[in-house]
């Protein structure tokens, strides 16, 4: 990335004469531009947002070709090799989401399906005697 940055500042030095500039050095207006992209590029990847910072360098790269008319042959090579390179070695791995796993339900305990709940006379448990009787 410093080296992309190194080029473009080199190519968007000032002239006296705005022919001159426009042969030799880059557009101040794209290599401002650029310098700017590259920064949040820079910025992005130290974030570890890989997937944006890629983003990014793609469409640095993909302005750097569509403009390459407007570059000085001299620098088109080293531009667009040095974007094609950013790009490449970004790699997009998306943040790995945990979802916090509900807690482990308590484990089942048996109600004693053949007890009767207290449903109807001597249904029940404890109300009576052993016999059935209730005196």
């Amino acid at each position: 990335m410093a080296a992309l940055l190194v080029v473009m500042a080199a190519g968007c030095g000032g002239s006296s004469r705005p022919q001159e500039a426009a042969i030799h050095q880059i557009p101040r207006a794209l290599a401002q531009n650029w310098e700017g992209q590259a920064s949040e590029i820079a910025a992005v990847a130290a974030g570890r947002d890989s997937c944006r910072a890629l983003q990014l360098a793609s469409s640095l790269r993909n302005e750097v070709v569509a403009s390459r008319a407007k570059l000085p042959i001299r620098l088109r090579a080293p531009l667009l090799s040095g974007v094609n390179s950013l790009a490449n070695r970004i790699t997009c791995t998306p943040p790995v989401t945990t979802v916090p796993k509900k807690p482990p339900k308590p484990p089942h305990e048996p109600h004693g399906h053949h007890e009767h709940h207290g449903h109807g006379p001597g249904g029940g448990k404890g109300g009576g005697d052993a016999g059935g009787n209730d005196q």
